[in-house]
């Protein structure tokens, strides 16, 4: 099936924060980026959940993890990114990071069509890169897939990379959340952000099977 070209050039221009490009920083260099959240971002994952929270129509379940911050948000046009890294990190340099794109209005593209542009992206950025899938199906009813990218050396910081990509379409948006490191992570970092990567899901208060909290 021929690929929607609107989509696919849409997914290449973000970048992902791949290999470190970070672009979707817009114009962070100039003026301070809008605070935007139209994925709303809920408790971190230690404290107990807020029953009620009052979402409406369809959004994107992703906590802030224990012991991270919100580094970075800003929107242009349709798109819109967040990135959280530890506490005692930056957006310009961490060990770890989270990142949750989304993309108003995208209901064109599928999860596959991402994997396999952003993949092409990444192997082209970095020399020996590796592809693994972790997972995909149907959450709440929503199509999605998860895989994992490995770059042994980045070459813009020559540090080995690994990442964590879950796509989802929704009936709304397109949502990419990842989880990337600039070390390799051990197994416990592994089970620690699978369990995370599960609980991401899309909501919608208008569907009852799919009800938001």
């Amino acid at each position: 099936m021929p690929k929607p070209k609107s989509s696919l050039n849409m997914l290449v221009i973000t970048c992902i924060f791949l290999m470190a490009c970070s672009f979707l920083h817009l114009s962070a260099t100039t003026q301070s980026p809008p605070t935007l959240t139209p994925a709303p971002t809920l408790p971190p994952t230690d404290q107990p959940s807020q029953a009620g929270l009052g979402l409406e129509n369809e959004n994107l379940l992703a906590a802030l993890p224990a012991g991270f911050k919100i580094g970075y948000q800003a929107q242009q046009g349709n798109q819109s990114i967040t990135e959280m890294v530890p506490e005692n990190e930056t957006v310009e340099e961490w060990t770890s990071m989270l990142t949750v794109q989304v993309y108003l209005g995208e209901t064109n593209t599928t999860p596959a069509q991402a994997q396999e542009t952003l993949t092409t992206s990444w192997f082209n950025a970095c020399d020996n890169s590796a592809t693994y899938p972790v997972a995909d199906g149907i959450e709440n009813g929503y199509n999605f897939i998860l895989w994992q990218l490995h770059c042994p050396l980045n070459p813009a910081t020559r540090k080995v990379e690994y990442t964590y990509m879950k796509a989802i379409r929704g009936n709304d948006s397109f949502y990419l959340v990842q989880v990337a490191f600039r070390f390799e992570p051990t197994e416990a970092d592994i089970t620690q952000w699978m369990n995370y990567l599960r609980d991401v899901q899309v909501c919608d208060s208008r569907i009852p099977e799919r009800a938001c909290p």
